[in-house]
């Protein structure tokens, strides 16, 4: 039952944490307005970015990541050592559910790109890096932030089992398992890929 409750609470610290929607939080307190009213109506960094520039995108950015990396570091304390990858695992899994269906804002949050590298890089700084890298290649040649986003996190799991390999299994389904969701969240935007109708995303001052 102990192990039951400290599940319990990493699941529900992460998720909690999670739900704290830095973009939402930061353009309610400097624009007293909701970040989701305005351009592509979803409130992740992108969309900061766009609509509020690049100071205020930078407090958004600095909340999801801290957030996330809180909500991996508090699991294994919580949990104690013996448990293994899961804590974190599930902590990661979480904390992106939160970002992505917040319970403070209605559960309409972003696209959870920005939280998936804060938690791979918690695990493995390495992947984080690595797939961040490719990240910013793909959308300084495309221009497309979700092209991007797609490739780099479907490089997590394949990261994962170069750098794991048979050893690192719970780590190759977990990269699996996001880059599916964070996928499935695109899905608009993989359309839009298609039909040549994405919004390019404009390197200006």
């Amino acid at each position: 039952m102990e192990a039951a409750v400290r599940y319990a609470v990493v699941i529900i610290l992460a998720y909690l944490l999670g739900s704290l929607n830095f973009s939402i939080i930061i353009s309610k307190l400097t624009l007293k307005k909701d970040i989701r009213d305005f351009g592509s109506g979803n409130a992740g960094s992108t969309n900061s970015l766009r609509v509020m520039g690049m100071k205020k995108t930078l407090l958004v950015i600095l909340g999801d990541i801290l957030k996330g990396v809180a909500a991996v570091l508090l699991a294994k304390p919580i949990m104690g050592a013996s448990f293994g990858q899961l804590p974190e695992i599930l902590a990661s899994i979480f904390c992106v559910l939160g970002h992505t269906f917040p319970v403070f804002f209605g559960f309409r949050g972003g696209k959870g790109v920005l939280t998936t590298a804060a938690v791979v890089g918690c695990i493995d700084f390495r992947v984080c890096i690595i797939a961040v890298t490719l990240f910013v290649i793909i959308v300084a040649i495309s221009k497309f932030v979700s092209l991007g986003s797609i490739i780099a996190v479907w490089s997590v799991p394949v990261l994962f089992a170069l750098f794991y390999g048979k050893g690192g299994i719970f780590y190759i389904c977990f990269g699996v398992l996001l880059a599916a969701f964070v996928t499935f969240l695109h899905r608009a935007n993989i359309k839009r890929l298609r039909e040549g109708t994405e919004n390019k995303l404009k390197f200006k001052k």
